[in-house]
């Protein structure tokens, strides 16, 4: 890994990049993602059928084309996060934050003691080239640098609660990404999918001026009204755009309906 073009340095450095979901649990559609040039397959362990080791075979589809990985974990919960790291994402993203203190735990869970909460088994670790004991690969020197220096963490911004806090979210040492939630954020204020209602729109204000006054990068996905033109306009520098599974039922609904409009009889 070339850690001077890690997705942490490339955000740090006021980069915007792109990104995808692979969430099918299939190597061959998230090599052919990765394969379309993208700077980041996030891979969705919270939705969908991908496991730990599902999610291992994706992240050896993705490196198979030079491209990163990013893996959206279950849950804030330790044991989730313990073992996504260990199987070695370059970043992850942690769902539904909802104050400082959770953000907090999440740093704390992502990293080693005394700083943090988390289990040290180098020996077990994919993350650390399983302590370099494979030929040809070998460990990183000072692995708890590589996470401080070159980890993207990520939490989710999804909630009434998240808005009410986020001035105090957007302080955690630690964090690198605010990622917006819009389909739960807009629930969690009222209207699933109004994207265009008062409260939404100063519920995006508000997450958008803190993050810029803290200094914390800001991402979220495309949804209707706001595209990804506009998303980078307004300080967005990650946009996460179609999924696997998405694109190959548009893909095939198109198809289809080229094929179905052909017919002579």
């Amino acid at each position: 890994m070339n850690l001077d073009h890690s997705l942490k340095s490339r955000i740090a450095s006021g980069e915007q990049l792109t990104g995808c979901w692979a969430s099918l649990a299939n190597n061959l559609t998230a090599e052919i993602l990765s394969g379309a040039g993208y700077d980041a397959t996030m891979i969705d362990m919270e939705h969908g059928p991908v496991d730990f080791v599902a999610a291992i075979g994706l992240m050896q589809a993705v490196s198979s084309t030079g491209g990163r990985s990013l893996i959206r974990v279950s849950s804030a919960d330790i044991v989730s996060i313990k073992r996504t790291l260990d199987i070695g994402p370059d970043g992850i993203m942690v769902p539904d934050i909802r104050s400082a203190e959770q953000a907090r735990e999440v740093v704390k869970n992502c990293r080693y003691a005394p700083a943090g909460n988390r289990g040290a088994a180098p020996g077990y670790m994919r993350a650390n080239r399983f302590a370099g004991l494979q030929a040809g690969h070998p460990a990183l020197t000072n692995y708890p640098e590589f996470m401080r220096e070159h980890f993207l963490l990520m939490i989710q911004i999804e909630s009434a609660q998240a808005i009410d806090n986020i001035e105090d979210i957007c302080q955690v040492e630690g964090l690198d990404m605010v990622f917006v939630g819009p389909a739960d954020l807009s629930a969690s204020l009222g209207n699933l999918g109004d994207f265009e209602s008062a409260r939404f729109i100063d519920a995006m204000n508000a997450i958008e001026a803190s993050a810029k006054r803290n200094d914390i990068a800001l991402g979220t996905i495309p949804f209707p009204g706001w595209d990804a033109a506009r998303l980078y306009q307004l300080g967005y520098q990650f946009v996460i755009g179609g999924s696997d599974g998405l694109l190959l039922a548009k893909a095939a609904a198109d198809d289809f309906e080229n094929l179905s409009a052909s017919k002579t009889r």
